[in-house]
């Protein structure tokens, strides 16, 4: 059962524009370690994969309404390269609360795309 959707798309241009204002250290506050040296990988446009992260953290949030800071969910990548969420534990917790059905469990499922000038990220809540 779908316990609830989120997508979101951002510009990339904002991230780049963002990450560049040295004084605010918008990449530090806002990406994880893991998030940042991906991105450093693609020399090409580190903030396709950056704005992709951001988009997909909004996501998440559209589709369980479960606050949290931004450090406490993060993307990853499986050997594949399928993207997925690595969440804090008590987010972990707070995802498995929103089950309806006893012994059920949660599932959420990240898919990410970008182009020249956009990132977006559709996630999936579900209920198992």
């Amino acid at each position: 059962m779908i316990l609830g959707l989120g997508v979101d798309s951002i510009e990339i241009a904002r991230v780049a524009a963002k990450c560049s204002e040295s004084e605010y250290r918008f990449a530090e506050r806002l990406f994880t370690d893991i998030e940042r040296a991906r991105a450093a990988r693609y020399r090409a446009n580190p903030y396709q994969h950056l704005a992709a992260c951001f988009a997909a953290r909004e996501a998440f949030f559209k589709a369980t309404q479960i606050w949290y800071g931004r450090h406490d969910v993060s993307v990853n990548q499986y050997p594949s390269g399928e993207p997925y969420y690595m969440l804090a534990p008590d987010i972990a917790v707070k995802l498995g609360k929103l089950v309806t059905r006893p012994g059920a469990s949660v599932r959420v499922h990240l898919s990410l795309t970008h182009d020249s000038t956009h990132a977006t990220a559709f996630c999936i809540c579900e209920e198992l």
